[in-house]
């Protein structure tokens, strides 16, 4: 039996830096990928990627490392990118509500790493690893607002996790 895409209900704990998750608990409901510890620390936290967020946010942010159950899609996920030139710029990201930063074949979530999501301090979580930039990006980056998560198969169709911008009333 395949399940698809394929998931498991774990701990945050077990999820390795880069797992790509279903937060639900607390009354709040986001995907989010695990990240890297940072600097002196042993657990990794998670950046919220939505469609929602949390303590009055409209945008990605950090959170601490959390005891919480899961639902772990894993690493075997696809970002698609937009090919219409219009959904790409340089300079400085888009803070709302989840740009990605592309930086030779490396892609990073721009986020909040302040831990008040009211001041705003730039990071970049790079996706495959779940290591965080702070400050600035380690390259010459353009930015979209308009990607995805899929997961792609031979036997099924592709499968969106989340998309952006995301549709109307969603």
């Amino acid at each position: 039996m395949a399940i698809i895409p394929a998931a498991k209900v774990t701990r945050f704990e077990q999820l390795e830096a880069g797992n790509l998750f279903l937060y639900m608990d607390h009354g709040h409901r986001f995907y989010a990928l695990k990240t890297q510890p940072p600097a002196g620390e042993t657990r990794g936290e998670m950046v919220i990627l939505g469609p929602s967020f949390i303590e009055d946010a409209n945008e990605s942010f950090l959170l601490p490392w959390e005891a919480a159950m899961v639902l772990s899609l894993g690493k075997e996920f696809s970002i698609l990118l937009p090919t219409e030139a219009s959904a790409w710029f340089g300079g400085e990201p888009s803070r709302r509500p989840v740009c990605l930063a592309l930086i030779d074949e490396r892609a990073f979530i721009c986020t909040n790493c302040s831990r008040f999501p009211q001041r705003y301090i730039p990071c970049f979580v790079e996706i495959e690893t779940g290591a965080v930039h702070e400050r600035q990006l380690p390259g010459l980056a353009l930015f979209t607002n308009s990607w995805e998560i899929a997961v792609l198969g031979d036997n099924h169709p592709p499968r969106t996790i989340l998309k952006y911008p995301l549709a109307e009333g969603g």
